[in-house]
This record gives structure tokens, C-alpha cells and sequence, in this order.
């Protein structure tokens, strides 16, 4: 009992950090977490789960960690995740397969973690170490999306939480920007190959998108080959593969132009150099 008080304290202490680095009141979410989820949360034993699994996962993280950077982005990050979560069940959506979030067996020695419950650490501890903290967000819908999703096997989502740990937050969003197609018809429609004088702003994003066609995340729309950042045609950039399983998994995104606007000065027709 002493040792649940505790973690109901760290888990306490650490959504009440989140709640105020995000700017918003801890209360409600502090009443779902501790005090249990609503009853319309609660009605599907997979739901029910999945709420008394975050609980537990995030009271010990909580605990173990308690620097106050720490503290803000896993906070933040249960806090928009939790929110997310009990929107999409109250409003009826169904979480995947129970299994996703139960012990599994193992012979000969104590039962492992469930799936949910491992990714979950793999975000928090993801976040902690998060020093662009806008990442957080991201962080966050990628889990809310995996626990909502039955066709993505736990071994892969595990991979897609390891690129979204080494890739920056540009290049997140770089992927974000592709993937919604909205900017195409505003950058240059033609690749580097002219050996033209760069700018520093070109060069950086250019070789951050290259290390996403080298990770095979993004390719070429006109099936040419990208073996250089020269070969790079923005107009034409495609997500493929698990480039396209990560823009969905970081989805709902509103980017402001503070976001995606290094994309278009980059790539304009008529290059500015403006950041």
C-alpha cells in the first residue's frame, strides 16, 4: 500500500509538471489518471487495460526519473497522449486486440510485460531525453495512434520509436511536410545537378532529406535515382515504406509556418535567403 502511495505521488508530481509546462490545468487529467478512468472509458476490458497499463508504466517512469526537464516532457507527454486516448474511446473508437495489452508468457520464467506497456516506456524514456521538446507531441499522438491500431505489429512500432528518437525534429517534420503534399507546387521543380552556389540553408536541409532516402523513408515520385544530395528534386520527394507508417503515426499535425517554412525558403523557385 505504502509503495502504491508512492508511485500514485511520483505519478501525481509528474502530470502536474507536464500539465503546467504545456500551460493547461492538471485537474481533469489528474482525476482520470489516479482516480481511474470515466465509466464510458472503462466499458471495453481493452480500454480498461490500456488505461490501468498507462498508470502503471508512467507512475514508475515518474519515479525513477525526477530532474524537472525530465518531469515536464514525460509529463507532457502523458498528458496529451491520456487526453487523446479517452477523446477517442468516449467517442467510441475500440483500442486494438486486448493481447496488445496483457502479459505475455514466457517458459521457465516470469510473465513479460505486455506490448502496450513496453512501447509506452520506450515513449517516455524517449521523451526524457527529448531536448527538442517539440518532439514531445509527436511523441505522444505516435503512441495514441499504436494503441488504436491492429495492423502494426509491436516489433515494428518499436522501430518507428527508434528513427523518431534519432531523427531531428525538422526532419520529422520534413516527412510531415511530404507526406501532406501540400507545398509541392511552391518549391522548385527540378534537382541541384547544375553544381549552382548553395546557400547554408539549402545544404542543411538538403543533406537532412538525404539521410531519409538513405533510411529509405523517402524516395523519388518519378522513380529516378537519388544517389546524392544533387539528385534531390523537391517537387518530386515521396514518402515510401515505413516513411509513410511514420507520417501516420505523428498524426493530428498543424504545422505553423515557423515550422514548415524553412521547406519552402529552402526550395523556392526563386531562392530568398530568408529563414
Amino acid at each position: 500500500m505504502h509503495e502504491n502511495g508512492n508511485i500514485d505521488d511520483a505519478l501525481t508530481r509528474m502530470i502536474t509538471s507536464g500539465a503546467g509546462a504545456l500551460g493547461i490545468a492538471a485537474g481533469a487529467v489528474l482525476g482520470t489518471a489516479v482516480a481511474g478512468p470515466p465509466g464510458a472509458v472503462a466499458g471495453a476490458a481493452a480500454g480498461a487495460l490500456l488505461q490501468d497499463g498507462m498508470k502503471a508504466v508512467a507512475g514508475d517512469v515518474a519515479a525513477r526519473f525526477t530532474a524537472q526537464t525530465e518531469q515536464d516532457r514525460m509529463g507532457s507527454l502523458y498528458v496529451l497522449a491520456q487526453n487523446q486516448i479517452v477523446q477517442r474511446l468516449n467517442g467510441g473508437e475500440q483500442p486494438r486486440s486486448e493481447s496488445f495489452f496483457r502479459p505475455r508468457e514466457r517458459k521457465n520464467a516470469k510473465k513479460l510485460r505486455s506490448e502496450a506497456d513496453e512501447l509506452l516506456e520506450g515513449a517516455f524514456l524517449a521523451a526524457r531525453k527529448a531536448f527538442e521538446e517539440r518532439k514531445v507531441a509527436l511523441l505522444a499522438n505516435f503512441y495514441t495512434n499504436v494503441v488504436f491500431r491492429n495492423d502494426l505489429d509491436s516489433g515494428h512500432a518499436n522501430y518507428i520509436l527508434s528513427l523518431m528518437e534519432s531523427l531531428t525534429y525538422r526532419q520529422l517534420t520534413g516527412i510531415f511536410i511530404i507526406g501532406s503534399g501540400e507545398l509541392s507546387n511552391m518549391v522548385r521543380a527540378r534537382d541541384f545537378r547544375g553544381g549552382e552556389a548553395l546557400e547554408p540553408l539549402q545544404v542543411g536541409v538538403l543533406f537532412e532529406l538525404y539521410q531519409l532516402v538513405r533510411l529509405d523513408l523517402v524516395a523519388d515520385s518519378g522513380a529516378s535515382y537519388i544517389l546524392g544530395v544533387a539528385d534531390i528534386n523537391p517537387s518530386q520527394l515521396r514518402l515510401q515504406g515505413t516513411g509513410a507508417e511514420l507520417f501516420n503515426l505523428m498524426r493530428p499535425l498543424a504545422l505553423d509556418f515557423d515550422e514548415y517554412g524553412y521547406f519552402i525558403n529552402a526550395f523556392r523557385r526563386d531562392f530568398l535567403n530568408s529563414q
